[in-house]
Parts: C-alpha cells; structure tokens; sequence
C-alpha cells in the first residue's frame, strides 16, 4: 500500500501534538498498528487500502446494523456509507479523524449509526394512517362485504 512510518506517526502526532501518551493509551495504538496502515493508506487514496477496509468491516458493520436497527436496505446504507465516507476522506475530513487509541470497527460503527440515523431524521414523515382502514379501501359508495364459505356456512 505504500504506507510509510512517517506518515503513520504523523497521524497519531496529530492527535495531541504536545502532550504524550500514557501507558494504556500507547499499547492501543500499538495494538491498532494495522488498522492504522489501513487507514493511512485510504487517506494517501491507496484503492488496495480501500479494499481490505471494506473486507474486514462490512460484515462487522452489517451486523451491528442488523442489531442495532433491522431493515431491509442495510446493504444500501452500508455502501452509501463507504461511498460517503471515502469522499469524505478526498476532502480531508474522512478517516483522518480516527484515533488509533479506539477499535477502528466501532468507530466505523458509531459513523454509519450517525450517517443512518441522520437519513431518518431527514426522511418525511408518512401521514398519519385513518383511523379505519376500510375507508380508505372502499371506492364504492355502498357497503362490500366477501363472503368466506366457512363463514357462510356458520351463519
């Protein structure tokens, strides 16, 4: 992918320039080391980097979505998010606000819930259904009904 350690410790400098890191804190970094190169790598537009993102977390973040909201369009939301997320990242505002010092799968996760629940919120809201549903079904001026030969045959 062509990720060089300069530009890995430069993203994490960039995350508290003058103030160091603790103990803790400096092992998740360490531990996050490759999801860091994944994601230095989709900054610098590495279309390989693009790809292993997009392998290692759409199953994660299709089940967190099917466990957090079940719909039908999850699919369609999880690829309007990474379609989403990587123009973000062209304009400078995308993967370069992870911070190693967080599983990079929740943080995923915790954007394609603000990207959703943001699309819901902007959604128009459905009128308000009739108080019975037969009125809005007859077109008819006079009464319908069906007869079911079990009924029929009860009455």
């Amino acid at each position: 992918m062509g990720v060089g350690v300069d530009a890995c410790v430069a993203h994490v400098r960039a995350l508290q320039p003058e103030a160091g890191f603790n103990a803790v804190e400096a092992e998740a970094i360490r531990a996050s080391v490759l999801d860091l190169v994944l994601v230095i790598g989709g900054v610098q537009h590495a279309p390989q980097a693009w790809s292993e993102l997009r392998l290692q977390h759409t199953w994660r973040l299709r089940e967190a979505l099917n466990t957090w909201s079940p719909s039908r369009d999850g699919g369609l939301q999880i690829e309007r998010f990474w379609t989403e997320l990587q123009a973000a990242t062209e304009r400078g505002a995308g993967l370069q606000a992870w911070d190693p010092r967080r599983p990079l799968s929740r943080w995923l996760a915790d954007l394609l819930f603000g990207q959703v629940q943001q699309s819901r919120e902007l959604m128009p809201t459905r009128p308000v259904a009739r108080a019975r549903a037969f009125d809005s079904l007859d077109i008819v001026e006079e009464a319908r009904t069906l007869r079911f030969p079990l009924i029929a045959a009860v009455q």
